[in-house]
């Protein structure tokens, strides 16, 4: 539900983007792939420093020379979080333990929607090709979960740890808004096909539990950079 209503909201706002005159690209549709290597900041860098592949797909329309939508779908998986290296202090005998068998994993899917602000009506070279620098804002919903699984209990009794003892698997799992800020230079090769690399930042209002066993504190709000490359191709009007 809450993806339909944030896909109504940026179709809607689409058609309300104010034009900056004709242009033979005013209204040219498209549609992208991405891939992207993802890093986690700041609090969230402390549970998964090595961050993931992020791949997805967009469409594309281009309102006018200066104005540029898009609705963007994206994927994102981090594996080997760091809680998986990490110990903890067993009161019982006061020695630091692993645990073996340790899992941790954060899986992202988000939808969004983008606005690209081409500088000096850079959109035009659809039309003659060339290179055209871009700022982008966007919001829209981040889905995640962060699993965690195979943890030894480290509140056990006695003065000897038992391996086996396990803490129950755990996951957050939660649908929450967010929005970013990016900076891309898109190249159009030919009027039917641009490459765009950029870098966008998010901040998303999630949060992780905190793992203080471990000395992993809650992450809140999440704040994350991905940069990479997407491959456009537009329709003829």
């Amino acid at each position: 539900m809450k993806y339909g209503k944030v896909s109504f909201l940026c179709l809607t706002l689409l058609f309300f983007i104010p034009g900056t005159g004709q242009s033979e690209v005013d209204g040219t549709w498209g549609m992208g792939v991405v891939a992207n290597y993802e890093v986690p900041l700041f609090a969230l860098n402390s549970w998964f420093p090595s961050g993931g592949i992020n791949v997805g797909a967009s469409i594309v329309n281009a309102k006018n020379a200066t104005w540029t939508f898009e609705l963007d779908g994206q994927y994102t998986k981090y594996n080997s979080g760091d809680l998986e290296k990490r110990s903890f202090l067993f009161g019982g005998d006061g020695q630091s333990y692993n645990s073996p068998n340790a899992n941790s994993e954060m899986v992202w899917a988000s939808l969004s929607a983008n606005f690209l602000y081409h500088f000096n009506r850079g959109g035009e070279k659809l039309e003659s090709g060339g290179g055209a620098p871009y700022l982008l804002i966007g919001a829209g919903f981040y889905h995640f979960k962060n699993k965690m699984s195979g943890l030894i209990y480290p509140g056990q009794s006695g003065t000897t740890i038992d391996p086996n003892v396990l803490l129950r698997p755990a996951e957050d799992v939660r649908t929450e808004p967010g929005v970013s800020l990016g900076f891309g230079i898109e190249y159009f090769a030919s009027q039917s096909v641009a490459i765009d690399i950029r870098g966008q930042y998010h901040i998303i209002w999630g949060e992780t539990r905190s793992m203080e066993a471990w000395g992993l504190e809650k992450a809140y709000p999440f704040h994350k950079f991905n940069g990479g490359a997407r491959i456009k191709f537009y329709f003829a009007n």
